[in-house]
Order: structure tokens, then C-alpha cells, then sequence
């Protein structure tokens, strides 16, 4: 028996309350993939709601959720099976490693869609032998400060970008370690930066000059021993 002046109350712990349908009735489905180019958005959560968020998105797999023909249904469960697939992927949000103006400095991207986060496997060897690897395996990002795992078995991280820029300044805050901070532009070895006379978290800041003018400059940074 339903008593209409409870109609609406159905929250736990009312005692009245009945088990109620994610969707009454059936909606019309989203009309793109749930990976399609345009906006996307990412969203952190828990590992351990996993199970339950699944669980949830199963709603999504059910026919009875879209309107449409036997082609809408089906198209609708395979991007429903989609999202749940991509829901279970990780992302890594890496924010970029330069700052334009004080007004963009938490510009970040998906870590698949920028270059500059890698590592070297010869970070002494001569400049213009470097073998710069894109990857973000040695790096963690917390807020926009990006921080690397120290020189492991001969790997050192190192973050490269280009810019059509001839005269800059590089700002790094120092860590818990001193290093040597190896700059080279256009292949060429720019500057060596020895942390060791900095206070951790002290900022340095390094100016730099590309060997020559006009064109595009490719720098890359390397953290050394």
C-alpha cells in the first residue's frame, strides 16, 4: 500500500522505503562514443569503489535503459560496454613543464597527448647522442609541480620541448637531493646547474640562450648525478 503523503520519501531509512529503478523508463542514448574527440573530462576516484562503480554502469548494459529500435539498443550497449571499459583505465594528467604567463600555469594533458615527460638511458654521453625517450614512468605530478624519480640504473629522467624562443629563463624548484641539472639546446651542451648550493625548495633559476638564432630550438633537461 502506497499512502500519498509519503510519495517522494523514498530514502533510506524511512520505513516505508521500496527499491526504485535507475531509470523509470527508457531515455534516449548519448549519440557519440563515450572516447569521442571533442570535450572529455577526467575523473579520479578510489581503486576500491571500483567494484561498485562497475556494478552501477551495468544499468547502462541493460536494454530495457534506451528508446529506440533493435539498431539504437544495440549501439547504445556496445558504448555503454565502452565507458565501462574506460572507466577502468587509468589516466596520468601531466601539467606542462612551461609556464607562458602567470595565467596558464596549470595547463595539463593527458599524458599520451604530450611529448615533453621521458627519459635518457646515456645522460652522460655526448650532446647530440642523447636517446630521449617519451615517457612518463620516472615522473609524479602533484598539483603543477612535477617531480622525478632520481637516476636509476643508468636512466635519468629528462623533459624535452621546443620553441621557436631564443632567450628564456628556466625556473626549478630544488628537492630533498642535490643534483647536477644538464641543459642542452639544439644538441648542444648549454649549461651544467649544481643543485648542491640551493636550500630544498629554494627556486633557481637558470637563463639560456639558444647557440643560434631563428628556427626552431629543441631543449631538453636532464637530470643527472
Amino acid at each position: 500500500m502506497t499512502i500519498a503523503g509519503n510519495q517522494g520519501q523514498n530514502v533510506y531509512p524511512f520505513p516505508d522505503n521500496y527499491p526504485d529503478t535507475s531509470f523509470p523508463q527508457p531515455v534516449p542514448a548519448p549519440e557519440v562514443d563515450p572516447d569521442d574527440a571533442g570535450t572529455l573530462i577526467s575523473v579520479q576516484y578510489s581503486y576500491l569503489w571500483q567494484p561498485v562503480l562497475m556494478a552501477a554502469v551495468d544499468q547502462l548494459r541493460n536494454p530495457a535503459t534506451w528508446q529506440g529500435d533493435h539498431d539504437d539498443i544495440i549501439l547504445a550497449l556496445d558504448r555503454a560496454t565502452n565507458l565501462k571499459d574506460l572507466l577502468q583505465i587509468p589516466v596520468v594528467i601531466a601539467p606542462t613543464p612551461f609556464w607562458d604567463d602567470e595565467s596558464d600555469v596549470e595547463d595539463s594533458e593527458p599524458a599520451d597527448m604530450q611529448p615533453w615527460y621521458g627519459q635518457v638511458s646515456n645522460p652522460e654521453a655526448p650532446a647530440g647522442e642523447l636517446d630521449f625517450v617519451e615517457s612518463v614512468a620516472l615522473w609524479f605530478f602533484t598539483g603543477i609541480v612535477a617531480l622525478a624519480t632520481f637516476e636509476v640504473g643508468g636512466i635519468a629522467p629528462a623533459v624535452v620541448f621546443h620553441t621557436t624562443v631564443e632567450k628564456f629563463i628556466i625556473l626549478q624548484k630544488r628537492g630533498d637531493a642535490a643534483q647536477t641539472i644538464r641543459f642542452v639546446i639544439d644538441g648542444e651542451d648549454a649549461k651544467f646547474v649544481n643543485t648542491a648550493p640551493y636550500s630544498p625548495g629554494d627556486i633557481i633559476s637558470t637563463p639560456l640562450v639558444t647557440p643560434v638564432t631563428g628556427g626552431d630550438h629543441t631543449l631538453m633537461m636532464i637530470q643527472t648525478a
